[in-house]
């Protein structure tokens, strides 16, 4: 039995606890917005033999907003569950991950709330779990798809690759976010390696496949800035690749590295004809199946081919 004099020891505290937390319907706000919680710092000085309790506690609340969130400043308030409970016990796994995916909310048009919470609980959690592969993911996942920080996601992506029982296709997604970010040496210096030590026919030809890709791309990439110098300078887009040539914005055309014939796009970015669509995760123009769309070529009067 608990002796009397314990309650009587803990009475403020519990007593503490449940005036600053929220009870299962809406929380208490404090001052700017956000749930009123108590500060880790008093919880673990308060109930300092009894922390386990005291983080379930607040994880089970934390999963109480999670189902009954609704608005994206609904979500919002599940950062402040997550930040405290990871406070109380910085190697919650759990908290981590269930915060990380559900704090963002969609807004549509491609717009999404919450995103920098998410992203900030990840980064923490993958401190305190370095060797954690799934918030590792995570965070990869939030790098690329919100914040577009391609690099980054690609160097996470890259270090887990290198685990024994890491996916093939972990390297091939490095590489391409690599060259996305526009790190070229990286992406081709990452490609060769993994063509060179290939232990079989199949991936030996991908990999030789995907160093073309990078260059491709390397090539679309500086024909986009060519095509961007012109129009700047001329108030409109050129009305193909050749008129590049003529104006000096290019010495000549490059040859496609997968033999295709490169154009100038609808949208005013340099294709190929080679390729269904550019070495890129993420584009925000898609079809009604989903399907990433392709801009015809600009009409042109004359050959792009020859200058």
């Amino acid at each position: 039995m608990i002796k009397v004099l314990d309650l009587l020891r803990f009475a403020p505290g519990l007593l503490l606890l449940a005036t600053l937390s929220a009870p299962p319907g809406r929380p208490a706000q404090k001052q700017g917005g956000g749930p009123l919680l108590p500060r880790p710092g008093l919880l673990q000085t308060l109930f300092k033999s009894q922390q386990g309790l005291v983080t379930d506690y607040f994880w089970i609340m934390m999963m109480n907003r999670i189902g009954i969130a609704v608005r994206p400043d609904q979500y919002r308030d599940v950062y402040d569950y997550a930040e405290l409970v990871t406070d109380l016990d910085p190697k919650f796994r759990q908290a981590y991950l269930y915060g990380g995916i559900t704090i963002p909310v969609h807004l549509g048009r491609e717009k999404y709330a919450n995103t920098a919470e998410s992203t900030r609980l990840l980064r923490k959690g993958l401190q305190h779990l370095p060797d954690n592969e799934q918030i590792a993911f995570q965070l990869a996942y939030n790098l690329m798809f919100f914040d577009k920080n391609y690099k980054e996601a690609a160097d996470i992506i890259q270090e887990l690759s290198k685990r024994p029982d890491a996916p093939p296709w972990y390297s091939a997604l490095a590489t391409r976010l690599y060259a996305q970010s526009g790190d070229f040496d990286n992406s081709l210096s990452l490609s060769m390696a993994l063509r060179d030590g290939a232990q079989d026919e199949e991936t030996r030809e991908f990999y030789a496949h995907r160093v073309e890709e990078i260059r491709q791309e390397r090539i679309l990439r500086d024909l986009d800035a060519a095509i961007q110098h012109y129009k700047a300078r001329e108030g409109h887009l050129p009305d193909g690749l050749a008129a590049l040539v003529t104006s000096g914005d290019l010495p000549r055309i490059p040859e496609d590295p997968l033999g295709g014939k490169l154009f100038l796009g609808e949208d005013g970015r340099a294709y190929s004809d080679a390729v269904k669509f550019r070495m890129e995760l993420i584009q925000d123009e898609r079809d009604e199946n989903g399907e990433r769309l392709v801009p015809k070529p600009r009409v042109t009067t004359h050959d792009e081919s020859q200058p």
